[in-house]
């Protein structure tokens, strides 16, 4: 029985994906993306809602891993496409692992808020997608990447 009248409501996940907002209309890379947010989302929770360090810290490991697998497969295709913009995509992804890593390192000593990784990713990662990502869609798609 309810004290009050409202039902609890299900958790808002930390990050959502909406296609009209995030994806960069190459399937393939859009599928990554949305793997790649709901670890961010996993971290979050980890962090904010179980307060688990040891599963958080293992969550984003495994994130900066898969990250480094979906750049170096971004970078992959740009090459192979002529991607123009191809060399400083590459210098974004390289700086947003060293900060990755960074924060990881920081989080491990115990210098780091527990929101401070989850909300660095997700404040990365939209404006990533949104901008420099939607940049190559088109080079991609007219080299029949889908």
């Amino acid at each position: 029985m309810w004290f009050s009248r409202s039902k609890p409501q299900p958790e808002t996940p930390f990050f959502v994906w909406s296609d009209p907002d995030h994806s960069v209309g190459v399937q393939l890379f859009d599928q990554e993306h949305k793997e790649l947010v709901l670890l961010v989302s996993q971290v979050h929770a980890s962090l904010v809602k179980k307060r688990d360090r040891v599963r958080a810290q293992q969550l984003m490991e495994t994130l900066i891993r898969e990250t480094r697998a979906h750049f170096a497969h971004e970078e992959r295709e740009m090459e192979a496409a002529g991607f123009p913009g191809r060399e400083v995509h590459l210098a974004e992804h390289a700086v947003l692992l060293r900060e990755a890593q960074d924060l990881l390192r920081q989080f491990l000593s115990g210098s780091l808020s527990a929101m401070a990784l989850p909300n660095f990713l997700k404040n990365w990662l939209i404006p990533h997608i949104q901008g420099s990502d939607r940049k190559y869609a088109g080079t991609l798609r007219r080299h029949g990447v889908r």
